[in-house]
């Protein structure tokens, strides 16, 4: 769970530099940035649906919306590369996106470990 929380915590200046400086980068560097903010981005959407009936409901559907909607903008952006207009707004959401991640998982107490395995459908 640290590895996964330290990975999404350096995404965020990662995004932030990718924003501010949105044609230094490479082909190959933007899509395997956008394919590993996706990643980062997943457990946390696991972690929502698992934790659904424990926490806030209204936050918990608004940060997943949030979260579907930049896994599938991102998702297509990695596989179909660069010519995105307004890229630089994308790497903002990002960095609010992995930010999210972060203060979900230190602020919610109630927060499971997406990346442990449960037994049953509503095991805790």
């Amino acid at each position: 769970m640290i590895s996964y929380l330290f990975v999404a915590s350096l995404l965020i200046p990662v995004n932030l530099w990718a924003a501010i400086t949105p044609h230094l980068h490479s082909d190959l560097s933007m899509r395997i940035l956008h394919a590993v903010s996706v990643l980062v981005l997943l457990p946390l959407l696991r972690s929502l649906w698992l934790d659904r009936r424990q926490t806030l409901p209204a936050l918990s559907v608004l940060l997943a919306v949030f979260l579907l909607v930049m896994a599938t903008v991102n998702s297509w952006i990695a596989f179909m590369g660069m010519g995105v207009d307004f890229g630089w707004i994308d790497h903002l959401f990002l960095a609010l996106g992995a930010l999210s991640v972060e203060a979900y998982y230190f602020l919610e107490p109630q927060a499971s470990n997406p990346l442990q395995r449960r037994r049953g459908p509503y095991a805790a």
